[in-house]
């Protein structure tokens, strides 16, 4: 039994989550809405993301709800729209002090969800429009954030490569859209979209801190019980992606002097989730990796190369930062760990360091009300929800022989590289 998780049903596709930890000296309050990408236009809901922490009703411009904020002791409010699962994730997280430090006896929880039910409920809007000066602000916020990417290669060369790991999938296009669809936004159109997230959603709260989160429960489902809803979205679990029946080779040229190379492998029929953890950290996951120490040390070929696993997509997504000449031979090296791992197994001692740097870092879980709820939050995807100390029990029993069943469970998807030329070895 997990004694510091508690959860429960509040209002038709609306769930309570709250983590309690008397070591902490802030509260955390997320609200995670998930929506299916089909159903709703990508730069409208984005768009709509951003205009819920810019300002509300109650406070019709961003200085007023900064004053309000600051008079909470300095709590914060930000929104965001990313991918989980394959879904839409519109999330608005707030922060603020425990109530107990307050130093006249203000209500601070109590504030911070009210403001973040003032934000999310009541919206700066009219004549089903938000405000236009609102809007005109965000859409150009929102157009820079999709037109920075250029100046990150390596979310560049992810973006690019998802397009065609991922293609005919959710992921194969960013959550945010794209600049020509964020240049179409509308007042109008941002208000609908954000409308129908309200209604259609299926909405996880977390209340994480030193608080018994008594009164924020009662808020969100006071605000809740007052809108209809018809929540689309039964369970936060991916479908595994599809696994091509010949690997994809890309390549972008662009004005830069190294080059980085993305390869994709894929295992649909993966279940045995602390095995596939364990291989990932193996290969590519830690500082005394294969890709670590044969690719980068022994034979120089990359200034970086790491993997990590995909645990909704069931993919392994590794990536290199390598000069343009090494390309075909750090590509070559990738799949000769791979099949070492296949064929000859891992080591005690690979098993023991993956061991260890995993269970340290379940340990850091309860560092922190934000890890903690990212934590929970992602047990969401299983039958069983488990404690990070009931989940290292789990990795214990990992063994070398389920590790190279599941290595041998992956096959190559796709391989992309964004490079500044084409030369060859």
């Amino acid at each position: 039994m997990i004694k510091i998780f508690e959860r429960k049903q509040i209002a038709d596709g609306v769930f309570f989550n709250k983590i309690t930890d008397r070591r902490f000296k802030l509260n955390r309050i997320s609200i995670d809405l998930f929506t299916e990408f089909d159903d709703l236009p990508r730069a409208e809901c984005a768009l709509a993301a951003y205009a819920l922490s810019e300002c509300c009703e109650l406070y019709p411009d961003y200085s007023r709800l900064s004053a309000a904020l600051l008079d909470l002791y300095d709590a914060s409010i930000s929104t965001s729209t990313v991918s989980y699962c394959g879904k839409r994730c519109t999330e608005i997280v707030g922060g603020a002090l425990d109530d107990r430090y307050a130093l006249s006896g203000e209500k601070l929880e109590n504030g911070l969800a009210s403001l973040m039910c003032e934000c999310l409920f009541r919206p700066k809007a009219k004549n089903g429009a938000f405000d236009e000066k609102v809007t005109a602000m965000m859409k150009t916020e929102l157009i820079d954030s999709i037109d920075s990417i250029i100046n990150d290669k390596s979310q560049l060369a992810a973006r690019n490569a998802a397009k065609i790991a991922y293609i005919g999938e959710p992921d194969e296009i960013p959550p945010s859209g794209s600049r020509e669809e964020a240049e179409k936004v509308t007042a109008k159109s941002a208000y609908e979209a954000y409308l129908k997230i309200l209604e259609a959603s299926r909405v996880e709260i977390f209340a994480s801190g030193c608080s018994d989160f008594h009164e924020t429960e009662e808020i969100f489902t006071r605000e809740f019980s007052r809108i209809k809803r018809r929540c689309t979205v039964e369970k936060l679990c991916c479908k595994p992606s599809a696994l091509k029946e010949k690997a994809a080779y890309a390549e972008d040229l662009f004005d830069m002097k190294q080059a980085i190379l993305r390869m994709y492998f894929k295992a649909p029929e993966m279940t045995d989730r602390a095995a596939n953890l364990i291989f990932s950290k193996i290969i590519g996951g830690m500082t005394t990796s294969r890709f670590f120490m044969n690719i980068r040390e022994k034979q120089s070929l990359c200034y970086y190369c790491s993997a990590y696993s995909d645990r909704a997509k069931r993919a392994l997504v590794c990536y290199a930062g390598i000069e343009p000449k090494n390309k075909n031979r750090t590509e070559e090296a990738i799949l000769a760990e791979l099949h070492d791992i296949c064929e000859n197994g891992i080591t005690d001692e690979e098993l023991f360091r993956a061991k260890l740097e995993l269970k340290n870092q379940l340990k850091a879980v309860y560092d922190s009300a934000g890890s903690l709820a990212n934590w929970f939050m992602n047990q969401l995807q299983d039958e069983e929800i488990l404690a990070p100390e009931e989940y290292s029990e789990l990795i214990d029993g990992v063994t070398k022989e389920r590790v190279r069943d599941a290595a041998r469970l992956y096959k190559l998807d796709t391989v992309y590289t964004l490079s500044g030329n084409n030369s060859e070895d």
